[in-house]
């Protein structure tokens, strides 16, 4: 940290930011039921602490369709991301910053249902054609669209129901805390438990 940052200030701030984005990828991450951080996606500016992913979409079951929710461990908190941004970091800005996240979403209302359910759909049609026959008909809506016919219309809206059934869920119970005791903190612990970390895939492990 002496060789790469000139003052003291410069690699506070550095954590500091990196703690939050931290925190944002990580509740993205649970919350959306997005696909596993693998440290090949990761890119971290050391100038400003700043975070790049390179690649996130939904994690879809191939066969049911239905968001994963069986991830041994929430999100990305490997023992070196924790050291680094220090167990103060960790129980402090990093789990504040993604209860307030999840307030931010819930309180007030930001319609952010509607939001999801636009996004989810397409999703679960791209799922919905990979997975069907192709010779599945379909019809072109007044805006020039290629829409799914009745039939494969309700099961669309009963798949994208229950995504945004999970991912609600989810965000609700992230909002809520009383005093110190919150979900986050149990995510946290999840994230950091060895026993939860050798039970990842190895490709996952690198940069444990």
């Amino acid at each position: 940290a002496s060789s790469t940052f000139q003052s003291a200030t410069d690699y506070w701030t550095f954590r500091k930011v990196l703690t939050l984005q931290l925190a944002l990828a990580g509740f993205s991450e649970y919350v959306l039921h997005l696909t596993r951080l693998n440290p090949d996606l990761l890119y971290i500016h050391q100038d400003s602490g700043l975070m790049n992913v390179a690649y996130y979409k939904f994690d879809i079951d191939d066969v049911s369709g239905e968001l994963e929710s069986n991830r041994p461990v929430p999100f990305r908190l490997t023992p070196n991301l924790a050291e680094l941004i220090t167990n103060v970091g960790v129980s402090g800005p990093l789990t504040a910053s993604m209860i307030a996240a999840a307030r931010c979403l819930v309180h007030p209302s930001f319609k952010i249902q509607a939001l999801l359910r636009a996004i989810l759909r397409d999703e679960v049609i791209t799922w919905h054609k990979k997975n069907s026959d192709h010779n599945v008909s379909t019809i072109i809506d007044a805006n020039g669209q290629q829409q799914p016919e009745n039939k494969d219309g309700e099961i669309i809206i009963s798949m994208v129901g229950k995504a945004l059934t999970a991912i609600t869920a989810r965000l609700q119970s992230l909002s809520q805390f009383d005093g110190t005791e919150s979900k986050v903190g149990t995510l946290v612990t999840a994230a950091c438990s060895t026993d939860n970390l050798c039970r990842m895939d190895p490709s996952w492990h690198p940069w444990l």
